[in-house]
C-alpha cells in the first residue's frame, strides 16, 4: 500500500529580511489584511501540530498544493522549508506546487523565486522543457504525481487562476505519455478545476478547457486546495468514467470543527483508493481521524 499525504494552504508567516520598498500595491494591501485579519484565522501552532502528526503517520510521500505564503515573501517560504524539515520530509519525499498567494507579485513570479527555492520538491522524473517547468512528473512506485500550476500574478485583488493553453497542451501529452502507462495518475493543482464558489474572482478561469483535457486523456485523481474546506466533485474521463476531484481544508485554519486545520491521506491499494481526513480536535488539542471514504 502506498500512502500519500495531501496538505494545502498552510499560509506560513515571516518578515525577516523584508524591505519597506517591497510593500507596495497588492502586497501592501495583503500585508494589512494579514495583520488585521488572516493572522487570527491561521495559527502557526496548529501547523506545528499538523507537522508532528504528518511525521507520526510515516507517509510514503507528501503533496502540498500551494499557498505556502501569504504575500510571496521569501521569509514565508523559508518558514515553510523549516516546517517541512521538522515534519521529516525532503525533496525526495514531498512534491510542492504554488498557490495564488505564492504568485502575489509579478516580479517574484517572473523571477521564479518559488521554483528556485522548492526545486528539489519539483525535480522531474520524466524529461521536461527547462523553460517550461509545468507540468512536471514525479514517479513514486505505481503512482505518478503530475504538478500543474494555475497561478498567475493577477494584477488585481482577485484570487483567480489560469492554467493556460500551452500548459494544457503539455498536460494532455503528459497524461497520455508511455512513461505514465499503467500508473495511477494524480494531478496536483491549486485552484479547483470545477466551480465550487460563485465568485469568478476566485475561480479557475479555464476550468472547462482543463476538464476537456481530462475528458480526453484521463487521470485517476485530482487534488486541489484554495477554498480552505473539504470539497469533493467529479469530472468525466474517457468513456465517461468519473475522475474524483478532491480538495482539502487549510492546514492552519482555526475555524469550526468542519474547517479546522486538517489534511488528507490517500491509501492506494491496487485499484482501490481510500481517502482519510485527519483534523485538529480543539478539545484534545490533537489531530485525529474524522473521516474515511473509499473513492469510486
Amino acid at each position: 500500500m502506498f500512502r500519500l499525504g495531501h496538505v494545502t494552504d498552510p499560509h506560513f508567516r515571516g518578515f525577516d529580511g523584508a524591505r519597506l520598498g517591497q510593500f507596495t500595491g497588492k502586497r501592501a494591501i495583503g500585508a494589512v489584511n494579514l495583520v488585521l485579519n488572516r493572522r487570527r484565522k491561521h495559527k502557526m501552532d496548529l501547523l506545528a501540530a499538523l507537522g508532528d502528526d504528518v511525521r507520526a503517520q510515516a507517509l510514503d510521500h507528501l503533496a502540498v498544493t500551494g499557498d505556502l505564503s501569504n504575500i510571496a515573501l521569501e521569509a514565508e517560504w523559508q518558514a515553510s522549508l523549516r516546517w517541512l524539515a521538522a515534519a521529516g520530509v525532503s525533496g525526495a519525499t514531498a512534491t510542492i506546487i504554488p498557490g495564488n498567494h505564492d504568485a502575489y507579485v509579478a516580479d517574484v513570479f517572473d523571477a521564479r523565486r518559488f521554483e528556485t527555492l522548492f526545486a528539489s520538491f519539483q525535480a522531474p522524473d520524466v524529461p521536461v522543457d527547462r523553460d517550461q517547468p509545468y507540468p512536471f512528473v514525479r514517479l513514486r512506485g505505481d503512482v505518478a504525481l503530475i504538478g500543474v500550476t494555475s497561478c498567475v500574478p493577477t494584477g488585481d485583488l482577485g484570487a483567480w487562476g489560469e492554467v493556460g493553453a500551452a500548459q494544457l497542451q503539455r498536460l494532455e501529452a503528459t497524461l497520455t505519455s508511455p512513461a505514465l502507462q499503467g500508473k495511477t495518475r494524480v494531478v496536483l493543482i491549486h485552484h479547483p478545476p470545477v466551480m465550487l464558489k460563485g465568485a469568478e474572482s476566485r475561480n479557475l478561469r479555464d476550468r472547462q478547457s482543463f476538464a476537456d483535457v481530462l475528458g480526453r486523456a484521463g487521470a485517476e485523481l485530482v487534488l486541489h486546495g484554495h477554498d480552505h474546506k473539504d470539497e469533493s466533485a467529479t469530472l468525466p474521463g474517457p468513456g465517461g468514467r468519473p475522475i474524483p476531484i478532491i480538495g482539502a481544508g487549510s492546514a492552519s485554519y482555526t475555524g469550526s470543527a468542519e474547517k479546522r486545520a486538517r489534511y488528507n491521506i490517500y491509501e492506494f491499494d491496487g485499484n482501490r483508493i481510500t481517502v482519510v481526513t485527519r483534523a485538529h480536535d480543539e478539545a484534545s488539542d490533537a489531530f485525529r481521524e474524522v473521516r474515511r471514504k473509499a473513492l469510486g
